[in-house]
């Protein structure tokens, strides 16, 4: 998430809202600085995720949600979309599974900027940006692609994450779920497991709910292939005892001041013109399709062109 963007991935999008080719010298000067404040903005939010890691019984909570509306509520993923709302991703949560969760966004500084005439998927760093924060902050790798873009004909842009199951099951199961299955898995009976833990029938059957939902185990208590590969792991934490990250926001807010403000900034400085606008000359967009990073950009920008 936080290295430059792949050759020619990006640019042509916020090269195309450059304005009229009088106004070319000064449009170019400030996507360029656009260009370096998203720069700043990426490393802005990489050091916010690394600074973030949320306690596991929280992660919990929100892997047990069976709705989108009980993710919403749960406060790791509260936290999670103040984060980005701060660096101009308002994320939602549309949908979620045992090992998936899908993310609405709308109105995004990223896909206003990266608007180009041709309808295309942009938001890739919003992609890169969910996937880095589930994996470093929740502690569930994860693969994120964009399945719905405004720039490809969406009403807003839908995130699908694909979690990994086996890091999924070890968090979503806390000391009384971890013992039940563990002694199912030892050779007991869903009923005699219960019993021995002393659980009445109806939060027995709860609880097997969720050791099958996850993969574990069949409904008469078999070990299924995610149950054996969990075994051989063994569980997660089922309490991690520290802070969590929003009691102490005040690091996080320092830490991504400079990218509240360039959310913003992003679509002052690109500005639109009603109806079609002017591509950049031939020149401006082969330059840009052939730059590894803003900071290649703005050198040989700087070195091999005169801007009045």
């Amino acid at each position: 998430m936080g290295e430059p963007p792949r050759r020619g991935e990006h640019f042509g999008g916020a090269l195309a809202s450059l304005q009229t080719p009088t106004a070319r010298s000064r449009s170019f000067a400030e996507l360029v600085a656009a260009l370096n404040e998203l720069n700043r903005l990426e490393s802005s939010l990489a050091t916010a995720i690394a600074h973030a890691r949320v306690p596991v019984q929280e992660v919990r909570t929100l892997l047990r949600a069976q709705t989108a509306l009980q993710a919403e509520n749960a406060p790791a993923f509260q936290f999670m979309r103040e984060m980005f709302a701060q660096v101009g991703i308002p994320l939602a949560m549309e949908a979620v599974g045992r090992f998936t969760m899908r993310f609405g966004v709308e109105a995004s500084a990223y896909a206003r900027l990266f608007a180009g005439d041709a309808p295309r998927k942009t938001c890739d760093f919003v992609s890169e940006a969910i996937a880095r924060f589930l994996g470093s902050d929740f502690g569930l790798p994860a693969q994120v692609r964009e399945a719905v873009c405004r720039n490809d004909g969406g009403t807003f842009c839908v995130f699908e994450a694909d979690l990994n199951p086996e890091e999924v099951a070890a968090r979503a199961l806390d000391d009384l779920d971890w013992r039940l299955f563990k002694a199912i898995a030892q050779g007991a009976s869903p009923p005699a497991a219960a019993r021995s833990l002393r659980l009445p029938d109806d939060e027995r059957d709860y609880r097997m709910e969720s050791l099958i939902g996850f993969g574990l185990l069949t409904s008469d208590g078999r070990l299924l292939p995610g149950g054996d590969a969990l075994l051989r792991v063994g569980a997660a934490p089922v309490e991690e005892r520290f802070e969590p990250p929003w009691r102490d926001a005040s690091r996080l807010t320092e830490a991504i001041a400079t990218a509240a403000s360039a959310a913003e900034a992003l679509v002052e400085v690109a500005p639109q013109v009603p109806g079609r606008e002017m591509p950049p000359d031939a020149e401006t967009t082969a330059l840009a399709a052939e730059c590894h990073s803003f900071a290649e950009l703005l050198a040989r920008a700087s070195k091999g062109r005169t801007w009045e």
